[in-house]
């Protein structure tokens, strides 16, 4: 198997097309991403269905909300000029004062934890992570953490609380305000990466 053709499956594209900063986000779409931002790309898709956007100074990529997606991609980032890479998602704050919309940024593993599955959110679990710190539950932020350490990557992950998994748990719907609330704080992360 050729490694131009395997890496092409995430990507879409050549390695050497990948710009040198790289956002990851299981959570903004590409039309999204190039309204946040004032600019159009060049899209691709890869056959794996990773979405790509290329743009002069940044790539911007849609994931999965999966732990193996993300870390899968930023694995293969030694192999092309990315130094730096961001991770925008989702998260489930844990803290008393927290509120919908809240953003997070971390340049650690440590102050999340990353679940396998929505079914390990046990109350008694939740309750446990809240009392020794940890600001909130997602699925990706130690397996992106751990492959851009191993790929020697700049990192840092931004997260919007999208649910209060002990007033607001995911499975609730949210108002209209809580909706512009999470939309406002992506477009803020967007903004203050750009």
């Amino acid at each position: 198997m050729s490694k131009e053709k395997y890496f092409k499956a995430f990507f879409g594209v050549e390695p050497n097309s990948i710009r040198s900063k790289v956002i990851i986000s299981p959570i903004i779409y590409p039309q999204q991403f190039e309204k946040l931002i004032g600019r159009k790309g060049q899209s691709y898709k890869s056959i794996l269905s990773y979405l790509v956007v290329n743009f002069n100074d940044l790539t911007f990529i849609k994931t999965p909300m999966t732990q193996a997606a993300v870390a899968d991609l930023v694995a293969l980032l030694p192999q092309t000029k990315c130094r730096e890479v961001f991770f925008v998602g989702a998260v489930a704050a844990l803290q008393k004062e927290a509120q919908i919309g809240d953003v997070f940024i971390s340049s650690r593993a440590k102050d999340f934890f990353s679940v396998k599955s929505m079914h390990d959110e046990t109350q008694r679990k939740l309750a446990e992570l809240r009392k020794k710190g940890v600001v909130g539950i997602d699925f990706e932020s130690r397996p992106f953490f751990r492959e851009a350490k191993k790929a020697n990557l700049s990192a840092v992950a931004c997260f919007v609380a999208t649910d209060l998994p002990f007033s607001k748990p995911f499975y609730l719907s949210k108002t209209v305000e809580e909706k512009l609330l999470i939309q406002s704080s992506i477009a803020y992360i967007i903004n203050a990466i750009k």
